[in-house]
């Protein structure tokens, strides 16, 4: 292919299962250190995707999508199958993300330790509800590299979104159908030992063909193990973050993730018309947590007082659930909202309860009634 095409690659001239296929795209160097993470030891002069196709030769690019802090997704064409696919450029410059801890952080004077880590997990899982990473593409310089993956439609996010402006609740059996997927990737993710640590609606794309949903942008994953050990608490979008997260507990697990997919089913029921919590700060998020769930006490969360920023934030003793209040139960189709019914407040209530280690699981909510009961799960229809 020509320069001309091969500039438009350049994103700095707009703005700046199968251990072959792992060590082909993960040299051995810079693959998962013994505690399980990835790591980067290696200069950046060094050839990483040795023996990847060129990005030029395979792929036409078609439109820009979308643009985050660690990479930016192109909308491209396969020239051999003629087959539409999204190509997401890693970035290796990343000067504008404030919270990240040097764990999360690009590598300096090498690859981008969010990239390697993405990479690394998506070549680790392979689900139906999980993006897949189909092979990795270079561009003219080393600082050029694609994953090339599935284009979906739209996130969550977005979907919600054109369904509200079409004034069509969600119907139950499709909620269902939504959110067992979104468990059924979690599950996979956890019972292979990675927590994903940034669940959210627009991390979560569909299909609209099929109706398939799939766990996305992965840069935050990271393995876990039992007994917990100390990772970074700054992860996790603000109005999803869990409250021990909050009060800055390091040692976490899959809890996390699980409090995360409540903050997602409770934003379904309301018709992606809201956040549940919708916090301007962590400690305006905490407050917003306790008003709506009530403050812990030695039932709701008796190892509180161990959390190490426990003694930092009072609230108000008179504090009472509001849960129901803001979601009542046998309400068809109330201003926008889905129905829900006593089988779907008890697993909205499991997933968003304080103790982490009483909230569900991803194998308990997979199993809860809300899915063997009533209307059957039934993959979404976004037209």
């Amino acid at each position: 292919m020509g320069g001309k095409k091969r500039d438009r690659w350049d994103s700095s001239s707009d703005e700046e299962e199968d251990t072959k296929k792992e060590a082909r795209v993960i040299p051995q160097s810079v693959r998962s250190s013994t505690d399980g993470n990835v790591v980067s030891t290696w200069p950046i002069h060094n050839p990483l995707l040795q023996g990847c196709r060129s990005v030029y030769d395979t792929y036409e690019q078609i439109e820009r999508l979308s643009e985050g802090s660690y990479g930016i997704v192109w909308k491209a064409r396969d020239l051999a199958t003629n087959e539409t696919v999204a190509l997401k450029q890693i970035k290796f410059h990343v000067d504008d993300e404030p919270r990240m801890t040097e764990e999360a952080n690009p590598a300096k004077n090498g690859f981008p330790v969010t990239a390697l880590r993405e990479i690394s997990v998506l070549l680790a899982l392979s689900h139906e509800n999980i993006v897949h990473v189909r092979e990795m593409v270079t561009g003219c310089s080393i600082d050029k590299v694609f994953m090339v993956m599935q284009l979906f439609d739209y996130d969550l996010s977005e979907a919600m979104s054109k369904r509200l402006l079409d004034g069509a609740p969600l119907p139950q059996s499709e909620l269902k159908g939504i959110l067992q997927q979104v468990l059924q990737g979690t599950h996979h993710m956890h019972t292979n030992w990675y927590l994903h640590r940034d669940l959210k609606p627009s991390n979560v794309l569909v299909e609209q063909r099929t109706g398939r949903v799939a766990l996305a942008d992965l840069g935050l994953a990271r393995r876990y193990q039992t007994p917990a050990r100390a990772m970074t608490q700054l992860v996790v979008t603000l109005w999803y973050r869990s409250p021990e997260l909050l009060f800055g507990e390091s040692c976490y697990g899959p809890p996390v993730d699980m409090w995360s997919i409540g903050c997602v089913f409770g934003e379904l029921i309301l018709g992606g018309k809201e956040a549940v919590m919708p916090g301007q700060g962590e400690l305006d998020q905490i407050d917003k947590i306790f008003s709506l769930l009530g403050g812990p006490n030695e039932t709701t969360w008796p190892s509180f007082d161990k959390l190490p920023n426990a003694g930092l934030f009072r609230w108000k003793s008179s504090d009472v659930p509001q849960l129901s209040q803001k979601f009542p139960v046998a309400q068809p189709l109330a201003g926008g909202r889905s129905f829900l019914d006593a089988d779907g407040f008890a697993l909205l209530e499991g997933l968003l309860a304080l103790d982490p280690s009483q909230r569900l699981t991803a194998t308990n909510a997979l199993q809860h009634p809300y899915f063997q009961k009533g209307v059957k799960p039934r993959r979404p229809q976004f037209v």
